[in-house]
């Protein structure tokens, strides 16, 4: 067992100092993790007292995912901060991340780290085959232990959104020798420690948690996001294409809408297929907004209270796809507002912010007005490429309008309140111009009917 130990030990320093080459002088004094498994991903905030260690002053902190046997995937955000203060994060490869204080840290002084991350693929569904009737059970894998380049001296893991749950044991050649850690419930939520002890660096102990889940994993592939500037109309059209699938468990037999309506299924909140799709409606009206499928029309679309409900046809069970077309119009002065004589500035949230979804691509596209000039495109969060291209519409007469689009990746409901924004310069002049070429066009045309009247083709 020793021996395994010192192997992962050397590994991951070896794996560390082919990224880092000093971690610095710190101790983890104080290591707590909460996990959020309410929604259909997993939520990690972990509380970190760090303590210099050293003889000299520091400011940079290397945190790693807690991970150690590559269970996290599909990392969606991290965010870093101390007190009120968002710190830079910066990301390395292997899952190491570097973090720059606010100032420097004197030896034997101590700060205090909030780390918040989110992944989406650490669920899945255990079995994955089950009775309509059935509860969905999932099972989320994770490390047990705080895996860290440095040691820490007192430890807590806290799980919440779980009703019940129980332990599933992970044999993983990874694993190290690490102290016992009992679990306890505690306030609604399953507790482990804390623990006083010395907890080496890149400990790993694999550890599964079966837990009930009664909603399903919504998830959307792909998201194709238009937002449609207008030269002169009052109104945005925004317009959206879903390919929605739900990752929960999966039928073991045939559906039946006999057994679907005899158990009354549609009525309750608490059953994993995917029934309706809930869009809030604080930034929102939804002016006349359409629901459309690949069939056509649907109408199985409401507005309740603050939210825009959409029925699919079909409950979604794991396994399950539904591509959908959803579109509205909107205020133009919520969305575009003039910086000078010609300068304009654009925004729109990077999502339409349905309840609980994840998603895998999103391309948001903004169609500028004809004539308009891209300027600059900026969004808080990384986008993985921006592509600028000309598409032409209804009346277009000259290059087209800009299509600005920018792909994102690993996406969840709650970034649905963050926004990007667009410049773009549209001269006074570019109303007139439009107006005169499509006058000049009409004039050619109905010039050369007559022209054509005016000719005599009598044998």
């Amino acid at each position: 067992m020793r021996s395994a130990l010192l192997s992962v030990i050397f590994g991951a320093v070896f794996a560390i100092a082919l990224v880092i080459s000093d971690v610095g002088n710190w101790e983890n004094t104080h290591y707590a993790r909460t996990i959020d498994l309410s929604r259909g991903y997993v939520k990690e905030t972990d509380l970190i007292q760090i303590t210099n260690d050293g003889d000299t002053k520091q400011k940079i902190y290397y945190f790693t995912l807690n991970d150690g046997f590559d269970a996290i995937d599909d990392l969606s955000i991290i965010s870093v901060g101390v007190d009120s203060t968002t710190l830079a994060v910066k990301a390395l490869d292997s899952g190491f991340f570097e973090i720059t204080l606010p100032k420097a840290v004197s030896p034997g002084d101590s700060v205090e780290l909030r780390v918040s991350y989110v992944y989406l693929k650490g669920l899945e569904p255990v079995p994955k085959q089950i009775d309509m009737a059935d509860s969905q059970q999932l099972v989320v894998k994770l490390n047990k232990m705080p895996y860290s380049p440095y040691s820490t001296k007192e430890y807590s893991l806290r799980f919440i959104g779980v009703a019940k749950g129980q332990e599933a044991e992970i044999f993983d050649d990874r694993a190290t020798a690490n102290p016992v850690i009992e679990a306890r419930v505690e306030e609604k939520a399953l507790v482990y420690g804390p623990i006083v002890d010395d907890i080496e660096p890149f400990s790993v102990e694999p550890f599964g948690l079966i837990y009930e889940h009664q909603q399903p994993l919504a998830k959307v592939e792909n998201l194709h996001r238009s937002v449609w500037i207008p030269s002169a109309a009052d109104q945005v059209q925004f317009e959206e294409y879903y390919e929605l699938t739900n990752q929960g468990a999966e039928l073991d037999k045939g559906f039946s809408r006999v057994d679907w309506m005899h158990g009354r299924y549609e009525l309750t909140r608490d059953h994993w297929a995917l029934k309706q799709l809930e869009f809030p409606m604080a930034d929102t009206d939804f002016d006349d907004y359409y629901f459309t499928d690949k069939v056509g029309m649907v109408s199985t679309h409401k507005k309740i209270q603050n939210f825009l409900v959409l029925q699919p046809r079909f409950p979604l069970f794991g396994g399950w796809h539904y591509n959908f077309t959803l579109g509205w119009n909107q205020p133009i002065g919520k969305a575009v507002h003039k910086i000078d004589e010609d300068t304009y500035i654009a925004r729109a949230p990077l999502l339409n912010s349905a309840r609980d979804v994840v998603y895998k691509n999103v391309y948001l596209s903004f169609y500028l007005p004809e004539g308009a000039e891209f300027v600059n495109i900026s969004a808080p969060l990384e986008y993985k490429q921006v592509d600028v291209e000309d598409e032409y519409s209804y009346l277009d007469v000259a290059q087209g309008h800009t299509k600005v689009t920018l792909k994102f990746e690993n996406m969840f409901d709650d970034l649905g309140r963050v926004n990007a924004y667009i410049v773009y310069r549209l001269p006074a002049h570019s109303y007139l111009k439009k107006a005169l070429k499509i006058s000049g066009y009409t004039f050619a045309a109905l010039f050369s009917y007559y022209l054509l009247t005016m000719l005599d083709l009598s044998v």
